[in-house]
């Protein structure tokens, strides 16, 4: 039931479609179970300036920028869209299917309460200058 998730995820606001990288699609095409299988995003796929070469992929996403479609194309590699992907592969045989890392947003990093013990919370500061945060205990 690819197709039934592909639709759940279409429908997920921006926040829970968040972006990928080319590194992190080019980490999971090097396990060898899934060597030559058509990538499958459901959001943006960005460019990753840490990794040096892409590989040759087949990549379906809902946009890919710039950067990230020109090393692409230069691998060899091609990027279809969610209608051509439906008649290549209409049981989603050979697919892998690849979500961002939605705990990274800035915002989620200051949840929860700071200053806790065990808590590695970013506390919500309003600047980062002298006044803000550096009371007693805090100056190094």
């Amino acid at each position: 039931p690819i197709y039934k998730i592909i639709l759940k995820r279409l429908f997920m606001s921006k926040i829970n479609r968040p972006p990928l990288s080319l590194a992190r699609i080019t980490r999971n095409l090097r396990k060898d179970k899934n060597e030559g299988k058509i990538v499958v995003v459901v959001g943006t796929v960005t460019n990753d300036l840490r990794i040096f070469e892409v590989p040759k992929m087949t990549l379906c996403a809902l946009h890919v920028t710039e950067k990230a479609r020109d090393r692409v194309l230069k691998a060899g590699g091609e990027i279809i869209t969610f209608d051509q992907l439906a008649l290549r592969a209409p049981t989603g045989k050979n697919t892998v299917l690849i979500q961002g890392p939605r705990k990274q947003r800035e915002a989620e990093k200051k949840f929860g309460a700071p200053g806790v013990p065990n808590s590695h919370v970013k506390p919500l500061v309003r600047s980062k200058g002298r006044k803000f945060e550096r009371a007693r205990g805090r100056r190094a």
